[in-house]
């Protein structure tokens, strides 16, 4: 099963910085999760809000700013980092879980990936159906993850697998306490005779991960050496850890 530090090993590090993202991958991570925005000139960054209040404590709103404009705010002391320098600073074979967090972003996203051939360790996830199916009319060849967290929505999920072709459904460890664990299992295995995988966002305990054993192949989290440990505690012993 893999596992991906969400907004890289953000339990940690600066959420979002290439320094979380390394020490994810560091620390056992299979991969990151990140968001991406388009800044006024075009550039694909990473930044999990529209506007820098929370993060970088100044009321900058990152899609009307150009990229020289945003340098000069830090997350905790890092900087900023575009999704390019993520694929040069990670390797080769991490898998990076991009969230489109704007529409208008999608084409750069996919322009960035095609340029350093990672389409084939790229997920591209979103809340936003529209913006996933732009992207699907852009590369039939995309790994598309949907995320899905509002239980109105959930059951709307078989629609949009099929008409988006794909291949994973990104579903919130919430899940267990909305319908409860016994219907939450059984959503979900409803949803894998779609053909779809599953990832599981955010648990940060072996509590938040228990409803979900056997039933997901991707785990995104803030823990990532408690979820690599536990991981590899259960693989050494034979157990499968949460093998679908």
């Amino acid at each position: 099963m893999l596992i991906l530090g969400h907004r890289g090993y953000s339990a940690r590090y600066p959420p979002n910085t290439l320094k979380a993202f390394l020490m994810a991958i560091k620390y056992g991570a299979d991969g990151v999760e990140l968001d991406v925005w388009r800044t006024a000139d075009g550039k694909i960054i990473i930044s999990h809000d529209g506007n820098l209040k929370d993060t970088a404590g100044v009321d900058v709103d990152v899609k009307k700013s150009t990229y020289n404009e945003l340098k000069k705010y830090d997350v905790q002391g890092e900087p900023l980092p575009l999704l390019e320098e993520v694929y040069e600073a990670l390797p080769e074979d991490a898998i990076i879980n991009v969230e489109i967090k704007d529409i208008d972003a999608v084409k750069g996203a996919l322009d960035i990936v095609k340029r350093y051939d990672a389409m084939d360790r790229t997920l591209f996830s979103s809340f936003n159906m529209n913006a996933l199916r732009r992207l699907r009319e852009e590369s039939k060849d995309a790994w598309i993850g949907i995320l899905m967290s509002d239980l109105n929505k959930l059951l709307t999920a078989p629609r949009w697998i099929y008409s988006l072709r794909a291949q994973y459904l990104n579903l919130p460890h919430l899940l267990a306490r909305m319908p409860g664990k016994k219907l939450s299992r059984a959503l979900i295995r409803f949803y894998r005779l779609f053909g779809v995988r599953i990832a599981i966002w955010t648990p940060n305990t072996l509590e938040e991960l228990n409803p979900f054993k056997g039933l997901c192949e991707m785990v995104i989290t803030d823990e990532v050496e408690l979820m690599v440990k536990h991981r590899n505690a259960a693989i050494k012993g034979g157990a499968g850890f949460v093998q679908a």
